[in-house]
Formats: structure tokens, C-alpha cells, sequence
């Protein structure tokens, strides 16, 4: 027997299961987000459990009023009840992984009563599912539309089904979707923090935006050679416009440090005293210079 291999393997799986536990509350906000504007005709729940046997749906979204028209690019889709999977940036969607989430679409229509032609199912993605769709179309002779980039129709399977692969959705259209991501650049994260305050009170405790930047800090440091205080900064200078911060301590020693440069005191002295990066205090000293 192949101990080694085994242990390989569950290692594998606890990394697998802590990145879709990761990212996974963070999905159901973001679906939300994406869909605000129908908040008024739709339902969310997340990990709806179909039976006892712990056969959970990542999340459903119902339709209050089953007439209700959704026009939001990733819920044209929709009919009364809406099952999604969601797989996160390291994981992807196998044939067993579609089949599966279809069983749990036809035993919800059978615990719940709900007509199979009332149900479509939706698969949330990074990496564009290339072995599945060979075995729709070559194995299963179902049809595949893409009506507009990252949004794949699969045509004639049992319930109606879309595939929607993130990072190539509409920039406009879904902004928090695509950006679920940890390889965000600073202006593509401020951006997304700031769009999303639009939409929802922006709390210390958001698991979106909290997902978001601690997903993205070390990231960040790398591509823009950034040190740990300027990212925080930069950060905090995009939540505080939006009444939330990031770090308590930072925010403290960032106005110590504008009084000090208010007091004139030296920027080596001050850097010195509260920690922060000599480039981080002559970046406020010239904003504080530009403002006045």
C-alpha cells in the first residue's frame, strides 16, 4: 500500500477544502453584489442542505416572484430556483463535479417539490473548464453558447446550465465576480473596494473586502515593490474615504505622522518613531503640500 501517496493525496484535499472554505462566503457576497439591482425579486442562501446525508448547494438563489424578469448578464438565465457552484481560483470543474451538482438539482426538485423545467444551474470558475466542455459536446452531444465573454450556455441537458468563468466576465458589468481573485493589482483592488462601498456598507467585518486584501497584500508588495506600510497605506487611503480602515495601529501612526510633519519635525526622525517607509511620509507630506 501506498502510504506516501495517500498522505500526499488528504494533504492535497485539506489544501483544497481551506481555499474553498477561503473564498467561498466571500462568492455568496459578491453573487449578491452582482445582483443587486433584483434584490427585490430574489433570495439568497448559502450552502442549502438537501438531506441529512449533508448534500449541501453551495448557494440558491429563488426568485420571490417567479415572474420576476432578470436582465443582470449571469441571471438571464434564471428561473424560479437557481443552484450554484462555485470553485475556487486553484480548483476546476471535472465531469464528476457536473455531474454531481445535476444529482443535486434533481434532488432538490425531489425533496422540494419544485418542477425540474423551474430549476437552472450556474458553475462559478477561474479556470475555463477546457476537458468538460470536450465531453459535452463530443460524448453528451450537448450544444455550447458563449452570448458574451465568460458566460458559457449548455444546451439540452437536463435542467438548463451556464458556466461562468470569472476572470473573463464583463469589467463593467461584474466588477465583483472577476476581481474574486488573489492576483489583483493595487488599482484593480482600490477600484473594486470603492465600487463595492456603492452597494453595501463597508464594515472591518466585510469577508468580501476582507478576502480580497489579505488574498492580495504579499501580491501587491511584489509587483509594485511595495514594503508592507506603503500597501497598507495605500489601502487605508481607499477604505477611509469609503469610513472603513483596514489597521488600527497604521491609522494611529499615520496621524502621528502628520502631526509630526505639521510640527516640522524631520522625516527621518518620523519614519524613525511611528515605523512607516521615508518614501510613505514624503508621499503625505506632498499630498498635505498640495492640498493647502
Amino acid at each position: 500500500m501506498n502510504h506516501l501517496g495517500e498522505e500526499h493525496e488528504s494533504a492535497d484535499e485539506a489544501i483544497a477544502d481551506k481555499d474553498r472554505l477561503y473564498w467561498h462566503e466571500a462568492f455568496y457576497v459578491a453573487l449578491q453584489v452582482e445582483l443587486h439591482d433584483y434584490r427585490d425579486v430574489l433570495s439568497f442562501e448559502s450552502e442549502h442542505q438537501l438531506s441529512k446525508e449533508a448534500l449541501i448547494m453551495d448557494v440558491l438563489v429563488v426568485k420571490k416572484e417567479k415572474a420576476a424578469r432578470i436582465e443582470k448578464n449571469i441571471g438571464r438565465i434564471f428561473r424560479a430556483h437557481n443552484i450554484f457552484e462555485y470553485k475556487s481560483e486553484t480548483d476546476y470543474l471535472s465531469v464528476a463535479d457536473y455531474n454531481k451538482v445535476l444529482g443535486y438539482a434533481l434532488l432538490y426538485s425531489a425533496f422540494e417539490g419544485v418542477d425540474r423545467e423551474d430549476i437552472t444551474v450556474s458553475f462559478a470558475l477561474t479556470k475555463y473548464p477546457r476537458k468538460l466542455i470536450k465531453y459535452l459536446r463530443e460524448k453528451q452531444n450537448l450544444k455550447v453558447e458563449t452570448p458574451e465573454p465568460g458566460i458559457y450556455y449548455i444546451h439540452g441537458d437536463v435542467v438548463p446550465i451556464q458556466i461562468l468563468e470569472q476572470k473573463k466576465l464583463s469589467a463593467d458589468d461584474n466588477l465583483f465576480l472577476r476581481n474574486l481573485s488573489s492576483n489583483l493589482d493595487l488599482k484593480h483592488l482600490t477600484d473594486t473596494i470603492d465600487a463595492y462601498a456603492k452597494y453595501r456598507e463597508v464594515s472591518i467585518k466585510d469577508i468580501y473586502l476582507q478576502r480580497l486584501i489579505d488574498a492580495n497584500r504579499d501580491v501587491l508588495k511584489e509587483v509594485d515593490n511595495m514594503g508592507e506600510a506603503e500597501v497598507k497605506a495605500a489601502l487605508l487611503d481607499v477604505v477611509d474615504r469609503n469610513g472603513w480602515w483596514v489597521d488600527r495601529e497604521l491609522k494611529r501612526d499615520m496621524e502621528v505622522a502628520r502631526k509630526m510633519l505639521l510640527d516640522g519635525e524631520p522625516i527621518e526622525k518620523i519614519a524613525k518613531y511611528t515605523g512607516l517607509s521615508v518614501e510613505a511620509i514624503q508621499d503625505m507630506e506632498r499630498q498635505a503640500a498640495s492640498a493647502s
